[in-house]
């Protein structure tokens, strides 16, 4: 299937020169010493009183060569396992919301521990959603352990790839240890990495403290890090869409550059939460079409420099489950994954700019990740698809109900929802419409739907390490 691409080859090279201009002369600030010395040994210009790095090309280009073009994610058990890489394309749930929208009342209420269970085990069931993220975050505990409740209620709840939350260097080995558990020790972990950190830098061009730590855990334990600048633009980026994006290249390339001076082959993905504010209220617009074009710009940076690309997609500035929300979803979802993007965030579950999380979206929304799936398939031509010879035998007038070329390739060519209505008028009068369906449905999802339990002696160990790393951090 064609790419929609949005940059000329031309506008793509001025867009990477111009981002090495700002990294040679502007420069990136690193507020973590341990970082900053990583690249003044690797021949960056370091001014230590402004903690700022100015990045040579000729040492970003070597970094760039060590990042890997393909690596891959696991789940834990089952062999679930995404390949990240060029050609394939990846839905998430959203990440990190503090309100849920409540099923049963419709209420916007603080996210809890609960919460985090069930959108794991909602995601863990829902057939197009491929990596079950933190949805929520949990209110309900210390927030100083929250890091460690989450990533163990996801190792209990789904077995699909997961994310850790981290702040910084503690939060980072407590994941780790907690996932070098699941995986049977640290060198299994390494070799199929069961973690995914998602890193922002501090736009404009800075890399903070805690961030930089734990981005330094994950490469040296070879664990995905996603290095995803929030650039707004107009406020703290270049209010024109090609100043953003050389703002963002510089702050993903200089990020990439730390990882791979860490551990050279560190995996990595060149990602993107940038769009644009709302002159008029002040806020983030995520479901912008601006913030379309940006996934779009960012998936053919990502391929220019040979490094798969997350982004994001199914995002709405919406509180409910409505008309804008419908369009703000589908045309960002769509814009980024016939981009090419390889991994779209924020895909599943979200609304209010990712504040606030719904069960009955999520539901909705794996249907939408299902149609743009099937779009991205494209149309195949073959012998088998041409149909010459189905259509000699039923000729003019006939009809293609009883053939078996019809039985044999309905479900490969045509996608089937289960929430949008195509029945007449009178049926489609009778009946519930899609939001309440997708509320059904979530709800039965949660009574019945049970993950693949973790093995005993696992589940003994985990809940072990759990209660050490929260009686540690009391002290």
């Amino acid at each position: 299937m064609a790419r929609l691409e949005i940059l000329t080859r031309d506008e793509v090279n001025l867009i990477h020169e111009s981002t090495v201009d700002v990294l040679e002369r502007v420069g990136v600030r690193v507020l973590e010493p341990g970082a900053l010395e990583l690249l003044r040994e690797a021949g960056a210009e370091v001014d230590w009183r402004e903690m700022r790095a100015r990045i040579p090309e000729g040492l970003l280009r070597e970094c760039l060569k060590k990042a890997p073009r393909r690596f891959s994610l696991y789940g834990r058990g089952s062999g679930y396992r995404l390949d990240l890489e060029e050609g394939r394309t990846y839905f998430s749930t959203q990440g990190t919301a503090v309100f849920v929208i409540d099923a049963l009342t419709g209420e916007r209420r603080p996210s809890t521990l609960r919460d985090v269970e069930n959108f794991y085990r909602l995601a863990d069931a829902l057939p197009n959603v491929h990596h079950a993220t933190l949805v929520v975050h949990p209110t309900d505990v210390p927030e100083h352990v929250a890091h460690v409740y989450a990533l163990s209620a996801a190792f209990r709840n789904t077995t699909k790839t997961v994310d850790a939350y981290v702040v910084d260097k503690r939060t980072a080995l407590d994941v780790v240890k907690l996932a070098s558990v699941v995986s049977s020790g640290e060198e299994e972990l390494r070799r199929r990495p069961l973690l995914l950190m998602f890193y922002n830098p501090v736009s404009p061009l800075q890399h903070p403290r805690g961030l930089l730590e734990a981005l330094q855990v994950f490469a040296r334990y070879s664990q995905p890090v996603i290095v995803a600048p929030e650039c707004l633009s107009g406020a703290t980026a270049p209010a024109t869409l090609a100043g953003l994006l050389v703002q963002q290249n510089a702050e993903v390339l200089s990020g990439i550059t730390i990882a791979e001076l860490t551990n050279p082959g560190a995996p990595v993905l060149y990602g993107t939460v940038s769009t644009v504010m709302d002159m008029r209220t002040g806020n983030i617009a995520l479901g912008a079409i601006e913030g379309g074009l940006i996934n779009a710009a960012t998936a053919q940076l990502a391929r220019f420099y040979g490094i798969p690309c997350r982004g994001y997609g199914g995002v709405t500035e919406a509180k409910a489950a409505n008309i804008q929300a419908g369009f703000e979803k589908a045309l960002t979802l769509l814009m980024a994954a016939v981009s090419g993007v390889n991994f779209i965030y924020d895909a599943v579950g979200s609304l209010d700019s990712t504040l606030a999380a719904s069960y009955e979206q999520a539901v909705i929304d794996d249907e939408l990740c299902g149609i743009v799936s099937r779009a991205l398939k494209g149309i195949s031509v073959d012998k088998e698809a041409l149909a010459v010879e189905v259509i000699e035998k039923v000729g003019p007038g006939g009809n293609y109900l009883r053939e078996l070329h019809t039985v044999r390739n309905l479900r490969r060519e045509h996608y089937v929802p289960t929430l949008l209505s195509r029945e007449r008028w009178g049926a489609w009068a009778a009946s519930k419409d899609a939001v309440n369906r997708a509320r059904e449905k979530a709800g039965r999802i949660l009574q019945e739907h049970q993950p693949e339990p973790l093995d005993r002696d696992i589940e003994t160990e985990l809940t072990s390490a759990v209660r050490e790393i929260v009686k540690s951090s009391a002290g």
